[in-house]
């Protein structure tokens, strides 16, 4: 039997314990042992930007949206158990709004005020709790004081059970949620002081686990990293409300991932698609940017994270150059070893697939293979294992990488082994930009045994238009504002085919070009070139 099994069956076995423990009637006694407050301790003021579109939505919607057997999706579930529609209504702003998030308060507390393992997992009800307690001045001015009361004490009694389950298994933005709405309980309740204490003693400890030295996040998720920020600057301005003391650790860490995260922006403002990312809102990024009041250049590289940036003219060049993240924080990690994106000015040309839009196994291995981004595979498998429940399996045993320039040619040059241990063959790689930005050379060379089936993809955004030409020995592509750019290979002949693209959750339809063969004899080179077409 694999580690997996036992692992797993442990799982199960943990899982069943604590369900028996929590749901019984004397844990919900045992949470209501102690005092609860009559009204907040503090009041706090919420940054960001709500949707005043999705608010009005709502207001229209039907109350019992907390039905488990509402169809909606996992992120609109997320959003719904954790509360983050109040923002939304606050943006609206009007007494349909206040009202309507008085009825889906009762309604959540008449379906869910006791212990369930959806949504009081440490992560939900974290966010939820700092959701309550963020929010309270918008909704409360149109509550009784009896439905205040009830709210408080529930607020009370989720404080109580998350100080129970905390230091808990999570890793990244989930964990930072859980230990957000600690500190918010910690600064608005009372009993609050071990809240706080624990919160950031846990705060400390992550991100001395999770944020490497050059600012960078050790799942290798750059949307993960604008999540941990945005919770990270949240619990900065509760602590300043409070006229509490930034720890150092909190301080540090927002200006060394602002100047980070900045790396792995595209023209457009959104983010690039690696391992398990996202694009994100450009306006999510501004504001997340604006709101850290951290100053720093874009970086050109991560050397812990394993990035390279590199810009010439309006073109911009992100490279993935690491190994796989360890585990636990491996779990939305992808196969794309020295995979690619490229862009010009505001228009994104050669990308990768993307994340999955559901938390479905299926999707996961789609999205997360080798074969969904902009790199080689060989023999149709990873470049390392993809575990379908998430996480990384049989990993690489080398990524090397290095940068350099020469007659004003930028040079990426990377290697790895993923293919090593079963078929014997490794790829290395070597990616040139111009330093007018209208040339990017590619040269892929597989060296080891002859014989095996290779795949160099070039996935496109949704928004380009392709075409081949010369028989296939090129292709033209055509961006939205009419920009043209001509791929060329020396190996074989180009074949156009469908993609897919995820770059917001959501499924769309996109070309990729691809050419394939066997390795010969030591080595094997494909060389290509995307070219800027002249216009005439």
């Amino acid at each position: 039997m694999s580690m997996a099994g036992p692992a797993k069956l442990f799982h199960l076995i943990r899982r069943k314990a604590r369900a028996a423990v929590y749901s019984n009637p004397a844990y919900r006694l045992l949470l209501e042992q102690g005092p609860v407050p009559e009204n907040l301790r503090l009041s706090l003021a919420d940054p960001w930007p709500g949707d005043a579109e999705a608010g009005q939505a709502l207001i229209a919607s039907r109350a019992d949206l907390f039905d488990d057997d509402n169809p909606t999706s996992s992120a609109k579930k997320q959003h719904l158990a954790t509360h983050g529609f109040l923002r939304d209504l606050r943006a609206v702003g009007t007494d349909a709004a206040r009202r309507k998030a008085l009825t889906l308060l009762e309604d959540w507390l008449l379906r869910h005020d006791r212990w369930q393992e959806d949504s009081w997992a440490p992560d939900v009800l974290g966010e939820r709790l700092a959701n309550w307690i963020l929010f309270f001045d918008f909704y409360s001015a149109g509550a009784s004081l009896e439905f205040q009361a009830c709210l408080l004490a529930s607020m009370t009694r989720q404080m109580r059970h998350l100080l129970r389950v905390m230091p808990d298994t999570l890793t990244g933005p989930a964990h930072l949620r859980a230990i957000k709405g600690l500190v918010y309980a910690g600064l608005g309740l009372l009993e609050g002081n071990k809240a706080l204490s624990l919160a950031l003693d846990l705060l400390k400890r992550q991100l001395a686990a999770e944020i490497l030295p050059d600012g960078g996040p050790i799942s290798r998720n750059p949307c993960a990293q604008m999540d941990m920020l945005r919770n990270l600057i949240d619990i900065r301005a509760s602590l300043r409300a409070a006229q509490m003391e930034v720890p150092h650790e909190l301080t540090t860490a927002i200006e060394r991932m602002v100047p980070a995260l900045k790396l792995f922006r595209h023209g457009d403002g959104g983010l690039a698609l690696f391992n398990g990312g996202s694009e994100s809102s450009g306006l999510e990024m501004d504001a997340v940017l604006t709101l850290s009041s951290a100053r720093g250049r874009v970086l050109r590289r991560l050397p812990q994270t394993g990035y390279e940036r590199v810009t010439a003219g309006r073109s911009l060049l992100l490279v993935d150059v690491g190994a796989p993240p360890p585990a636990p924080y491996d779990a939305a990690a992808h196969a794309g070893l020295l995979s690619f994106e490229f862009s010009v000015g505001r228009e994104r040309l050669i990308v990768n697939c993307g994340a999955s839009p559901e938390d479905d196994p299926a999707w996961r291995s789609a999205l997360a293979a080798t074969a969904a981004h902009s790199t080689l595979t060989l023999a149709d498998t990873n470049a390392c294992e993809v575990l379908p429940d998430g996480g990384i399996g049989h990993r690489p045993d080398s990524v090397t990488a290095q940068r350099y320039e020469q007659d004003g040619v930028h040079h990426v040059e990377a290697m790895h082994d993923g293919y090593v241990g079963p078929f014997r063959v490794a790829h290395h790689r070597v990616l040139s930009l111009t330093a007018e930005g209208d040339e990017l050379f590619g040269r892929e060379a597989l060296s080891g045994t002859p014989g095996r089936d290779f795949t160099l993809r070039w996935h496109l955004h949704p928004s380009v238009q392709a075409s081949l030409v010369q028989g296939g020995q090129a292709a033209l592509l055509r961006t939205p504002s009419n920009s043209g750019w001509r791929l060329r290979v020396d190996h074989g002949g180009l074949s156009l085919e469908p993609s897919i693209y995820c770059g917001d959750g959501s499924p769309r339809r996109s070309l990729q070009l691809r050419v394939s063969g066997p390795t010969y004899a030591d080595p094997t080179v494909i060389g290509w070139a995307l070219t800027r077409e002249k216009k005439s």
